[in-house]
């Protein structure tokens, strides 16, 4: 029969501590997704909703509310082994929907992954066009990581696998067990350690990556069968795969340790449980994991709240939650009010033929029915946003171009009983480079472009309304 998800149950969770645990709390637990396929990787948008990249290549955009989906896109060109190669991590534009662009990471053969950058239209409400941003990753069956994340300095950060052929990881020439750090565009930023993508190197196969609010950037990465970790990222440490193994601690580690510099782990696990997703939490929505890493775990079913020290440096405590009660957990992730979902990963080859229940997989939210979570990040729609964004950074005055430069869309606010106009675009020799008749506004009285297909250079931009206004003003096309 199948198990009733959409019914409230109420739990215990219990604890398991190197310190005394604290008193548990009573949480709710309510399905928001079912019937998934290995969500990956789970991500909180400007519209307060669950972006959700499947192993499959399906992007959704889930309403945590009504539990309503829509799928966004289809990644054609996914490839899926026996195992678990497929998507594995997505990221939000920082100024997303204005800045149009979804970054995916995924492997498109058995031996190479990329990671692209996907155009999203609000005109169309769907991704019109995918730009390679690094054309090949390390790849295999299993072990290609990862997770994308912004990080505080503003750019984007990349966690990668070693697909199985343990050197690379100490290899600078290659992007595999390593973490990278990278501008929105795919660029290595200047001042990286090694002059190339690379920020950290010797990780095995990273599947966890978060920021706290201090800045300190954490990951988890699967040990081989003894010592998975958490580490403390920092620029240019190597963490030691495969010459070391978690801690400093064996006879044979000794020299390696001394001629790497290995920053040791935060916390390390013998035998392997197998980690996956991890967020930062510190909300008093459940008082007992403030100041936390919440680690959700595959082999060990359960996820762990790592209490960390005032500085964040050091796990003093840990407490064991859910454990073989979801299935295999691939992710966590905390919205900015405390709310916690969790992702199973129970239609994957190491889970199907003996975890998976009918309304597999899952996407799972945890609530405490006394805390009040109020209304400031309440779902809304796309739209909603993207036109919050338009007013936050434009001139008022109809008829006006921006942003100048442009570098990916630009925008004119028109009569607002403006329907439909004709658009005309023209090189500075008054040749006509494109045009568009009675197309139809994003909301009446704005006009939204994608300029995308036009080289850097200036522009001259011609509109004309459905009233018979005209205007006409100059672009400047500029990208890095």
């Amino acid at each position: 029969m199948k198990m009733e998800w959409r019914l409230v149950m109420v739990l215990w969770l219990f604890a398991w501590g190197l310190a005394d645990a604290q008193q548990p709390a009573y949480l709710e637990m309510d399905a928001v997704a079912e019937n998934l396929t290995v969500p990956w990787d789970l991500v909180w948008g400007p519209d307060n909703h669950i972006w959700c990249l499947e192993k499959t290549g399906r992007l959704s955009r889930i309403n945590p509310d009504t539990k309503e989906s829509e799928t966004v896109y289809n990644i054609p060109d996914v490839y899926q082994s026996w195992d678990n190669s497929g998507a594995h991590s997505m990221a939000l534009h920082p100024n997303f929907p204005l800045t149009p662009y979804i970054y995916v990471n995924y492997t498109y053969e058995l031996y190479s992954g990329r990671l692209s950058r996907l155009t999203y239209s609000m005109d169309t409400r769907s991704v019109v066009d995918t730009t390679i941003l690094i054309r090949k990753l390390p790849g295999n069956t299993s072990h290609n990581g990862s997770r994308l994340i912004e990080g505080p300095d503003g750019h984007l950060y990349m966690s990668t696998g070693e697909a199985f052929v343990e050197n690379i990881a100490q290899d600078l020439s290659s992007l595999g067990g390593k973490v990278l750090r990278m501008d929105w565009n795919g660029h290595p930023v200047a001042d990286n350690p090694f002059d190339n993508y690379v920020y950290s190197l010797g990780h095995r196969n990273p599947q966890g990556l978060v920021f706290s609010p201090q800045g300190l950037l954490y990951a988890s990465e699967h040990g081989a069968g003894t010592d998975d970790e958490v580490n403390i990222v920092h620029k240019g440490t190597n963490y030691g795969w495969p010459q070391v193994e978690g801690f400093c601690d064996q006879p044979e580690e000794a020299e390696p340790c001394l001629e790497l510099e290995v920053e040791e782990p935060l916390a390390a696990w013998s035998p392997t449980l197998a980690p996956c997703g991890m967020e930062y939490f510190n909300h008093g929505s459940i008082p007992e994991w403030q100041h936390s890493l919440l680690l959700v775990f595959l082999k060990k079913q359960q996820m762990r709240v790592l209490h960390l020290s005032d500085d964040g440096t050091s796990v003093e405590s840990q407490d064991v939650c859910f454990e073989q009660e979801l299935g295999r957990l691939r992710d966590v992730l905390v919205s900015p009010n405390g709310r916690v979902f969790l992702a199973t990963s129970n239609r994957e080859i190491n889970g199907w033929d003996y975890l998976a229940q009918e309304e597999d997989d899952r996407i799972i939210e945890l609530r405490n029915p006394m805390w009040s979570y109020g209304d400031a990040h309440e779902p809304k729609d796309l739209m909603e946003v993207f036109l919050e964004q338009i007013l936050a950074t434009s001139p008022l005055e109809e008829g006006v171009l921006f942003p100048q430069p442009a570098t990916h869309s630009a925008s004119m606010f028109l009569p607002e009983d403006a329907e439909r106009a004709d658009v005309q675009m023209f090189d500075t020799s008054g040749r006509q480079v494109w045009q568009q008749t009675n197309r139809t506004l994003l909301e009446p009285g704005v006009l939204h472009l994608n300029i995308d297909q036009f080289a850097n250079g200036l522009y001259i931009l011609r509109v004309q309304t459905d009233q018979g206004t005209q205007f006409s003003e100059p672009l400047l096309v500029q990208r890095p």
